[in-house]
């Protein structure tokens, strides 16, 4: 019998050794237990059972310390590699509420500048309010735990009178139904940083076991969470290097496109270049739009870039825009050296800086711009300015002085008889000119402007073309080629509503030493021709010549009213009526009194032309007189000269 229970006995231990499924151990126990009790050893079987019992909770614990030791190196291994915060809390409080099986987790971290502990990270909450938990160093578990610095726990929270409890904490917990609390400090360098906290809603009593794998879970935290912070700072320190860098890279671009903008300016400026070309360089620079204004607050000039979308330089193009804050603002830019605001909304920006030197001392630039400018791009534009300046004046320096040298040169040359041949020989250099370029001379009289704006306009005519220019007492002299003058006229001959021009002009010549007697009969010419009235258009010299020599001794004023009484009785008639009777009684006393040749100079039909000379007839008294029909012819000659529309002379 005693081997009857022997074999089933070694079977047993064989299975509880293989960790055999908990029925087949069953199943041999009762069948020992059977063989025990038929053979009278329920004793040795009772022993056995509780030595069994024993080897089957050690084996169950041990299983279970293995499972919590391998999920506890899984967890530690996940809060190693961790290293965002947040991510890292919430790793925490899920490893903790599984290493356990508790019903609330939730991690506090130190608000060092409040002072409060606040709650980070929770896992099986019901109220919100639970990720929203605080608490101060002489509330609840909290205050335990920062005194002992080591764990804490409670099968009755609300009910505990070992600490102060807290009306939020107390109503939060209410809330959650939480009654068994565990809570365990997250060290770092012996200093408490924040609670790792394990909640159940029933009375728990941890056992020893599950605290040590929470306790040195919680230091594992500490380290993470250290390790975390480290590389929290060091990503921001690498972050901030990264800013660092690329706004030391932004500077040094915006350094070198500064240069080159100056060197582009300084390039501009070493050769010469014209104002349009300097605000176009400065407005796409900035794709803006950039306006010149001179001392009288027009715009002068302008450019606006392809990229500029604002609306203020419609206003300035177009005048609509306040006075007084561009007056403002040209004064405080002029005082400071610097540009100075003169609008400034939300969608663009126009600043304004003053140009310095030069003859139009009020001249401005007004720069708009839709994106704030920095200060590197200031400074580009207030240097451009100071470029343009200094290109003004240079321009300023070389045109006087190419004025005064062909004033000295013309007067040399109208002045002096005979030429020099130095004066001659500079001349044709000056002029480019060759044995075969006819010359012309002209007298020219501006009406209706202050001398310093005729003379502006006759220089900017002049610049215009290769032409020399200057004035002799109360008249321009005009000198070149007829080509070159013919070009310089026809700028002039634009009449505009203020002011008008007109003159004498020579007949082409070849011969530069004859050309101040030239100038003296076109000077007598003109002191006739003044005389008898203004002059609005160019007039070649050969058809005053008879009308000069005319009235060159009498007084031309007076001959010029009887001149206008004899033609009065057409001037009455209507204005285009007497403009066409005059040039047909002109044309037929010229075409020696002949029909066809008037109607055929004419372009009219011979009965026209007969229609308008009995008209002319009746309203004159006839030209049968021989002394009448040469005061007629002379008077209508002059008025051709002096009243009517100008054709070129040239």
């Amino acid at each position: 019998m005693g081997s009857d229970l022997f074999r089933p006995t070694i079977e047993l231990l064989g299975k509880i050794s293989h960790d055999a499924e908990e029925g087949d151990v069953d199943a041999l126990v009762g069948e020992i237990e059977s063989l025990a009790e038929r053979a009278g050893r329920m004793a040795d079987f009772g022993t056995l059972q509780s030595a069994l019992t024993l080897i089957r909770q050690s084996l169950r614990d041990s299983t279970l310390s293995e499972k919590g030791l391998s999920l506890f190196i899984d967890t530690t291994h996940d809060l190693s590699k961790t290293l965002e915060l947040q991510g890292l809390f919430q790793t925490i409080v899920g490893r903790a509420r599984n290493l356990v099986g508790a019903n609330i987790a939730w991690v506090t971290i130190l608000d060092d500048e409040a002072g409060i502990f606040r709650t980070v990270a929770a896992e099986g909450y019901l109220s919100p309010a639970t990720t929203r938990m605080t608490s101060r160093f002489e509330y609840g578990a909290v205050s335990l735990i920062m005194e002992s610095k080591s764990f804490f726990d409670t099968q009755d929270y609300l009910g505990d009178k070992r600490f102060k409890h807290s009306p939020d904490l107390d109503l939060t917990f209410e809330t959650e139904n939480i009654v068994s609390l565990a809570g365990f400090p997250i060290l770092s360098e012996g200093e408490v940083h924040g609670f790792l906290f394990i909640a159940d809603r029933y009375a728990r009593k941890l056992s020893g076991r599950e605290i040590s794998v929470l306790g040195s879970f919680a230091l594992h935290a500490g380290i993470a969470m250290r390790n975390a912070n480290a590389f929290h700072l060091l990503s921001e320190a690498l972050d901030e290097a990264q800013r660092n860098r690329n706004a030391l890279i932004e500077h040094i671009q915006r350094v070198e496109a500064s240069a080159a903008a100056h060197d582009e300016m300084t390039s501009l400026l070493a050769s010469g270049g014209e104002m349009e070309k300097f605000l176009e360089r400065m407005a796409n620079q900035i794709g803006g739009a950039i306006f010149l204004f001179d001392s009288e607050l027009n715009a002068a000039d302008e450019f606006v870039s392809a990229a500029y979308r604002g609306q203020i330089a419609v206003k300035l193009r177009d005048g609509a825009f306040e006075v007084a804050p561009l007056i403002r603002a040209i004064s405080q830019s002029r005082n400071t050296g610097r540009s100075a605001i003169m609008t400034d909304t939300p969608e663009e920006q126009c600043r304004v800086i003053a140009l310095h030197g030069g003859s139009a001392r009020g001249e401005c630039l007004v720069i708009c711009h839709q994106e704030e400018l920095d200060a590197i791009e200031i400074r580009n534009l207030e240097r451009s300015a100071v470029a343009l300046s200094i290109a003004r004046l240079w321009n300023e320096k070389r045109e006087t002085e190419k004025l005064i040298a062909s004033s000295t040169l013309l007067r040399h040359l109208v002045l002096v008889t005979p030429p020099d041949p130095a004066t001659l020989s500079a001349v044709r250099e000056r002029l480019d000119l060759n044995a075969e370029e006819p010359l012309v001379l002209a007298l020219i009289i501006v009406s209706g402007l202050d001398r310093t704006s005729q003379t502006a306009i006759v220089r900017e005519a002049a610049g215009k073309t290769n032409a020399l220019v200057d004035l002799f007492d109360d008249a321009y002299v005009g000198f070149g080629t007829r080509h070159a003058m013919k070009e310089f006229l026809s700028h002039l001959t634009g009449v505009g509503s203020e002011w008008q021009a007109g003159g004498i002009v020579s007949n082409p010549f070849n011969d530069l030493s004859g050309i101040s007697a030239e100038y003296a009969r076109l000077n007598r010419a003109l002191q006739v021709v003044r005389k008898i009235g203004p002059l609005v258009r160019f007039i070649e010299r050969s058809d005053l010549d008879f009308i000069a020599k005319l009235f060159e001794t009498g007084d031309a004023a007076r001959l010029s009213r009887y001149m206008e009484d004899i033609l009065k009785p057409i001037e009455i008639r209507a204005p285009r009526q007497s403009a066409d009777l005059k040039k047909t009684l002109l044309c037929y006393l010229e075409g020696q009194y002949s029909l066809k040749r008037t109607a055929d100079a004419l372009e009219l039909h011979v009965n026209t032309v007969r229609q308008r000379l009995e008209t002319l007839e009746q309203i004159t008294g006839g030209w049968d007189d021989p002394i009448k029909a040469l005061e007629m012819h002379v008077a209508l000659r002059m008025d051709a000269l002096l009243n009517t529309p100008e054709t070129s002379t040239l």
